[in-house]
């Protein structure tokens, strides 16, 4: 049997480990599946409610190091410009802009607004 070789990642690009070439649909699917069964992060009722958002929904999501992450791609190299967030596990949020500013959350309501209000204008708006 074939098996295709991954890219080797250059210094500054992330390349989820998971879902390499997936749609953004699968990379939902694939998520929300992770964080039902396992959920060390405390992610798993933000990503439902980010899921819920329509503009973040049309983004690709993953995780690392306990954050919620956004890509504009699926696919390799996946752009890092656009705001996550993480639970603290008191039930509050940490939002992280693209420009590096740190914002609290008291909710996961808040903290999705948060990163909607984040996204660049330049992101389009889903149908």
């Amino acid at each position: 049997m074939h098996e295709e070789s991954r890219p080797t990642p250059e210094p500054r690009t992330w390349y989820p480990v998971d879902g390499l070439g997936d749609t953004i649909e699968e990379r939902w699917l694939r998520l929300r599946e992770r964080l039902g069964v396992r959920d060390r992060s405390h992610l798993r009722a933000l990503a439902e409610a980010a899921f819920v958002e329509p503009r973040l929904r049309a983004l690709s999501p993953g995780t690392g190091v306990y954050w919620l992450r956004f890509s504009r791609r699926a696919a390799p190299p996946v752009f890092d410009g656009l705001p996550l967030a993480r639970a603290r596990g008191d039930g509050r949020y940490e939002v992280r802009t693209a420009d590096g500013r740190l914002q609290e959350a008291a909710s996961t309501a808040e903290a999705v607004s948060l990163l909607v209000a984040a996204l660049p204008a330049d992101l389009p708006t889903p149908p």
